[in-house]
């Protein structure tokens, strides 16, 4: 009789599991639909793609998202800003997805004010671009992470705030001289011609990790302090928080 009853106890236990085990099937088959899709547009063929990269791996082993639900407009030189959005708006995948297909769209670009011995690029252009993407009548409705005047003023936020207007050379100067201070063996080498390359970024990254609300922090103090589009200022703490949101999905 003993041996009976256990034989039902087990015919229902492996009907329920088997229930489960569909329903859980069909739960993830639809969630599929449902998985967040980012797409950026980067001003920088290294530093910031490398960066965000990083972060979306992360995503991705975790299971957030999947690896071809994020893109990074391939470069191709074009470094101006409404270059960058222009890049943007042409995606196309081989499934003929286009931008205004992802449920998050970025643009990832720098003031890099005009220099003497070359380089950076016009005002005009800069405020163009953040405008053009903000446009609903353009149909872009693209969100912007800008930095005033570079990129690696988010890397240097990590550390202090800085209210004082404040170049790309120079900050990238100081953020050397701080990141020496804090891992001097690390960093030993580290110089204003290759802090952009990938292995220093992916150094960076893991260095400044834990000091990521802070610079959120100190970013969001910028622009209520000063405005958007002030030196200096950024909005990259915008999109980190958004890709660090999804990591909470599910």
């Amino acid at each position: 009789m003993a041996r009976r009853g256990q034989n039902s106890s087990d015919k229902l236990f492996n009907r329920r599991k088997k229930e489960r085990e569909d329903n859980d099937f069909k739960r993830n088959k639809n969630d599929k639909s449902k998985v967040p899709d980012v797409i950026i547009s980067c001003e920088d063929s290294i530093s910031a793609p490398t960066y965000f990269q990083i972060i979306v791996d992360k995503l991705i082993k975790e299971k957030k998202i999947t690896q071809d639900s994020f893109v990074i407009v391939p470069h191709d030189g074009i470094t101006h800003p409404s270059g960058v959005l222009a890049k943007l708006k042409d995606y196309k995948d081989d499934n003929g997805k286009i931008y205004k297909n992802f449920e998050h769209k970025w643009i990832v670009i720098d003031r890099d004010k005009e220099r003497v011995n070359g380089g950076g690029h016009k005002a005009e252009d800069f405020n163009l671009a953040i405008q053009k993407a903000k446009s609903k009548k353009a149909i872009y409705n693209v969100e912007v992470a800008y930095a005033n005047d570079s990129f690696e003023l988010w890397y240097l936020l990590h550390f202090d705030y800085r209210c004082t207007a404040i170049l790309r050379d120079d900050i990238n100067k100081e953020l050397i001289k701080k990141l020496k201070e804090k891992n001097s063996h690390k960093f030993s080498k580290l110089t204003k011609q290759n802090i952009k390359n990938n292995n220093y970024t992916k150094y960076v990254f893991d260095e400044i990790l834990e000091n990521q609300e802070n610079a959120i922090n100190n970013a969001e103090r910028l622009l209520e302090t000063y405005g958007e589009n002030d030196n200096p200022s950024t909005t990259v703490h915008k999109l980190v928080k958004v890709l660090n949101s999804l990591s909470k999905n599910g």
